[in-house]
């Protein structure tokens, strides 16, 4: 897919969109812009997904090797965690 001066790729597909949005703000956050591709449709009816390969998330190609890095690492490590009661760490 090329947009503008730019070819963009796919760097990873979604099941959901709330796991495209994250995603998303991970590389966005780290500096790198993209796209969410069939989002739309797939929100209309999610049987769409499975047709289309999933919500797929693009970067320019340029990116793309430093993007699938950054969604490869796992960062879970480095939160805390809830300090008991079971009502999610509030009290």
């Amino acid at each position: 897919m090329r947009l503008g001066d730019n070819e963009w790729v796919e760097v990873a597909a979604f099941d959901t969109m709330p796991a495209a949005a994250v995603a998303r703000g991970r590389l966005e956050a780290e500096g790198i812009r993209c796209m969410v591709a069939d989002e739309h449709l797939v929100q209309a009816d999610w049987l769409y997904a499975i047709a289309l390969g999933g919500i797929r998330l693009r970067v320019p190609a340029a990116q793309a090797a430093r993007a699938r890095r950054i969604l490869a690492t796992d960062h879970s490590d480095l939160l805390e965690a809830p300090d008991g009661g079971g009502d999610g760490g509030e009290g």
